[in-house]
């Protein structure tokens, strides 16, 4: 996937908002990327950060993890807002 593909699609998602080269992803988005592999799709979920350098493009998660990938491997980008959860949180019983 070309930087202007990614660009476009990240720019597209509600919530996430750019940073210089990097897009920053509040917790309420999920955000998850997959990388095409040689043998498999890897999957890479709960994206708080991408920066693009150059053809290199760096996934922060929101476990710590920090993954560098070239731009061409970047197969799709899934996006969702969470559920927001409420302060009632009871059985369901009525």
């Amino acid at each position: 996937m070309r930087t202007e593909t990614i660009t476009r699609i990240l720019d597209g998602v509600a919530g996430v908002r750019r940073d210089g080269a990097a897009w920053l992803i509040p917790e309420e988005v999920e955000v998850s990327v997959f990388i095409a592999l040689p043998a498999e799709v890897l999957n890479v979920p709960r994206i708080s950060r991408v920066e693009a350098v150059g053809d290199l493009i760096i996934l922060d998660t929101f476990k710590g993890e920090r993954f560098h990938f070239a731009a061409e491997n970047l197969a799709g980008v899934k996006s969702a807002a969470s559920e927001k959860r409420t302060a009632n949180r009871g059985a369901g019983f009525r």
